[in-house]
């Protein structure tokens, strides 16, 4: 897990610890995101598309 450079380690601790003590031992990620700051725009990831069907189509031509 990667912190945003506004957040330091310190701080994510403390906002956790609080989080989980307050809860009763269960913190909601979304939650969590509010307490931290993150917004959903941070936590975007690049993921390859695949066209399924084009995959199928290669698939089944490899195994004529």
């Amino acid at each position: 897990m990667e912190l945003p450079p506004w957040l330091s380690e310190e701080e994510f601790r403390r906002i956790v610890k609080e989080l989980v003590a307050r809860l009763g031992g269960r913190v909601g990620v979304d939650e969590l995101r509010r307490e931290l700051g993150v917004k959903p725009e941070d936590l975007v990831e690049d993921i390859e598309t695949y066209d399924v069907e084009e995959l199928e189509l290669r698939e089944k031509e490899r195994l004529k």
